[in-house]
């Protein structure tokens, strides 16, 4: 539980840089950023893994690469699955997810340490 909500603060403060960040998205107000990190923590956490088995020899082809569509797919599904968030396409996913990537590892880092 307490890795959970760890994840969840580290999303929901990663998504309000990106959302400072990035014009293509955006939030209504803080209980939809709230509810959009609840959901990308939960996919992230159940869909995503899953995902990237299935996915394994298309992954292995391109390098890796393909991982990174994953992960703006799990970011794209979670904004669809909150109300008061917006995307404005699939290629700002993308590169959302790939900032989220870096912003939760650092953050992630840093409260593992306390």
């Amino acid at each position: 539980m307490k890795n959970f909500l760890r994840l969840w603060l580290v999303n929901g403060i990663s998504l309000w840089v990106v959302d400072a960040l990035m014009s293509g998205i955006g939030f209504s107000d803080s209980g939809s950023l709230i509810a959009t990190a609840l959901a990308l923590t939960v996919l992230n956490m159940t869909i995503k893994p899953i995902l990237k088995v299935l996915s394994l020899p298309i992954t292995i082809l391109s390098f890796g690469l393909f991982s990174w569509i994953i992960n703006g797919a799990v970011l794209s599904i979670a904004f669809h699955m909150s109300s008061g968030s917006y995307l404005s396409s699939f290629g700002t996913a993308l590169i959302a997810s790939l900032i989220l990537a870096l912003l939760n590892s650092a953050l992630g880092s840093l409260f593992a340490r306390n």
